[in-house]
């Protein structure tokens, strides 16, 4: 199992450690990063199931791409992509 790292405080927060390649993921993982962060809304509200079967990998490397950025579950990990579709529609009011 990865090694599990400090939560990031927002979707933002997250996306700047990867910019400047304090996390990288590897190959696999990559996958799924690369689909949420161009779409939130994935990991915010579709199953494991769906988002593996979109990024073509397991379930179970998706969960390793919410360990990799700081969460112990996928649960944990939504609340960060919620937060930034919440933050996104509230720009567009």
């Amino acid at each position: 199992m990865p090694e599990a790292r400090q939560a990031p405080v927002s979707f933002r927060s997250l996306k700047d450690e990867i910019v400047k390649r304090n996390l990288r993921f590897p190959a696999r993982v990559e996958n799924v990063a690369r689909l949420c962060f161009d779409d939130p809304e994935r990991l915010a509200f579709e199953t494991t199931t769906v988002i593996a079967r979109r990024a073509g990998v397991s379930r179970s490397t998706v969960l390793r791409f919410a360990i990799l950025i700081g969460f112990s579950d996928i649960k944990s990990a939504r609340r960060i992509f919620q937060d930034e579709i919440r933050i996104r529609s509230e720009q567009h009011l």
